[in-house]
């Protein structure tokens, strides 16, 4: 094997491995777990692909010798045997094909009768001939054999016996072999860079521009698409009879990020019609208290999705307005209905799939006076009391905040 397909051969196998090595740091490590769900294969694929990779790559770094004696060159040598006759034959060959190519073949024979033959053939193909033939005869051929792009090929043959020694250079076996050093270059980067920059760069979360994107201001408190997963209603978050009909999300274009710092353009946006906060029957306190834990100051304890579907639910609303509830979020500038500047807004982010269809669940929150300077997408821990207020066609819950500090991401920063 020569010195650069040595090389480009490490560097293939090199490759394998970086690919390897992400994937088992992402699931080891549980960064993995901000980007796929819990349940599901997702997630030990990811080890399975892992895994794979590396197994893969040990494999080619193992039978490199091997490869080396099939690609590089081949040598079949057999020994010499007589026929009926009792003769042998070697011969080389020069052979250069193309479009036009000539052949020119020596053929030395020695019969009984002795005679020689010259013959020029189609094709540009020259062969001159003697015959030496008799009860035992030697025949002797000279092949010289160049095939584009680039084999050689050096044969001695006979009928009887026969040796061949093959070099076989410049075989491809894939881009990287084939290409240029530049191309080669290039492929490498696509296929290494990439990985590179999402396992040590890229942060684990979504930034505030893509949030906006996905609609964290465009919100329908009515939908029940979901609803129940996160409802107050029965036992274990398992809703006590069947919800109605799912209320698909308003699909209301929303301005681009540059237009956030418009009130009026985000207003607009958030202002798609909704369906009206429904009656579901009975919910009284105990059945709050039931469903949902209590911390160490009597604050009910919930998601801020949980928050999000009690504005569609006019029961669970008369039971929950004015209790004091607790809630982990991100937090951003509020930009709908906000004239005094005493609102922000807090989110959860909520994935289907994988965090590439994650879509945010918000609701506002009130601090009475100018809301504090807090950094975008802070994490925080909210206490308020809950309360309802009617924006537009929608019921919208939203939070008098009685307390905020920051604090740390939960483990799993996404709600599955």
């Amino acid at each position: 094997m020569s010195g650069t397909r040595t090389l480009v051969h490490l560097i293939s196998i090199s490759l394998l491995f970086v690919w390897s090595a992400v994937l088992l740091y992402f699931y080891y490590t549980g960064r993995v777990n901000q980007y796929l769900p819990g349940d599901g294969i997702f997630r030990p694929m990811v080890l399975v692909t892992g895994i794979g990779l590396a197994v893969m790559g040990l494999f080619n770094l193992l039978t490199m010798g091997a490869e080396d004696a099939a690609c590089d060159g081949h040598d079949h040598s057999l020994p010499e045997e007589d026929d009926d006759h009792g003769h042998s034959h070697g011969h080389g060959h020069v052979h250069t094909e193309a479009c036009g190519h000539g052949h020119k073949h020596e053929h030395v024979h020695t019969e009984a009768c002795g005679h020689a033959h010259v013959h020029t053939k189609d094709c540009g193909h020259d062969h001159g001939h003697a015959h030496h033939e008799g009860c035992g005869h030697d025949h002797s051929h000279d092949h010289v054999f160049t095939k584009a792009p680039g084999h050689d090929h050096s044969h001695e043959a006979g009928c009887c016996g026969h040796g061949h020694a093959h070099a076989h250079e410049n075989h491809g076996h894939g881009i990287l072999e084939e290409s240029t050093w530049t191309g080669r270059i290039v492929a490498i980067l696509i296929l290494a860079l990439p990985i590179t920059v999402a396992a040590f760069l890229t942060p684990d979360r979504p930034s505030e521009h893509w949030v906006m994107n996905k609609g964290v201001y465009n919100q329908n408190y009515a939908s029940t698409a979901r609803a129940d997963e996160f409802t107050l209603r029965g036992d274990g978050n398992k809703p006590s009879r069947a919800l109605p009909k799912p209320v698909p999300m308003p699909d209301t274009p929303l301005p681009p990020p540059d237009k956030f710092n418009d009130p009026e353009a985000v207003t607009k946006a958030a202002s798609a019609p909704a369906k009206e906060a429904q009656s579901y029957g009975s919910f009284t306190l105990e059945d709050l208290k039931q469903q949902v834990p209590q911390n160490s100051k009597g604050e009910f304890v919930l998601e801020v999705p949980e928050i999000y579907y009690t504005g569609g639910d006019l029961e669970v609303q008369r039971v929950i307005t004015g209790q004091a509830i607790e809630t982990t979020a991100q937090i951003l500038p509020e930009k709908v209905n906000n004239a005094d500047g005493h609102r922000l807004r807090i989110f959860r982010m909520l994935v289907q799939c994988c965090a590439a269809d994650a879509r945010p669940y918000s609701v506002p929150v009130d601090f009475g006076e100018k809301a504090p300077d807090l950094k975008e997408m802070t994490w925080v821990k909210i206490s308020g009391t809950m309360s309802y207020e009617k924006e537009g066609d929608q019921t919208v819950p939203v939070i008098k905040v009685t307390g905020v500090e920051e604090t740390t991401a939960p483990d799993n920063t996404m709600i599955y």
